[in-house]
């Protein structure tokens, strides 16, 4: 991993960082400041992450991004898994091998912004919400897949605002409608 290999990039990491690292040092974990100032501006999943590790790890350019690679993980370990479970190991290894060698994937694992941490949320609800629908087509238990689609749908709102639970609804929506499965939808929201 290259994540602490450069120095921050200019404006988005210094700042991101810098709001993470104020609400460490001030200990006020639900008011994001900017030069002591309130900054509303993004949802505080992000800053919570990166004020934790840079608590545990130090203050450093690797600990600063190092939510970025948690969200790219999290993508990463929701497609290996789901792949895994409906088209077996060799699949999903291949899945996750082009996954991880795109250049745009793989730089923004080790950029501090909100995006990474984001499109892994979504990545997880998707997958999860996927695996709740072939769970509840063939008969099977869904609840619990459900229940994690949603739970990494609120994670993706704290960390980027509405597009966490909007996104990954309407492309699980969309697949519903597209497969004709309209008996699905009322146990999805149940």
């Amino acid at each position: 991993m290259l994540a602490g290999t450069r120095s921050l990039m200019l404006p988005d990491e210094g700042r991101y960082i810098g709001v993470a690292w104020a609400m460490l040092n001030s200990g006020d974990w639900l008011t994001p400041t900017l030069d002591g100032l309130p900054y509303f501006h993004k949802p505080p999943l992000f800053y919570w992450l990166t004020g934790l590790s840079l608590k545990l790890f130090g203050v450093n350019d690797w600990a600063g991004r190092l939510a970025s690679v948690f969200g790219a993980l999290v993508a990463v370990g929701g497609l290996f898994f789901f792949v895994r479970r409906y088209a077996g190991q060799r699949l999903a290894t291949l899945a996750v091998a082009v996954l991880v060698t795109q250049p745009m994937f793989f730089a923004g694992a080790q950029y501090a912004n909100l995006d990474m941490l984001v499109a892994g949320m979504i990545s997880a609800s998707i997958v999860c919400g996927a695996s709740a629908i072939l769970r509840l087509d063939s008969g099977q238990s869904y609840r619990p897949a459900l229940a994690a689609a949603y739970v990494f749908a609120a994670l993706g709102v704290l960390a980027k605002g509405l597009i966490g639970i909007v996104l990954p609804g309407a492309i699980l929506l969309a697949w519903l409608l597209l497969r004709k499965r309209y008996r699905l939808i009322p146990a999805l929201l149940s």
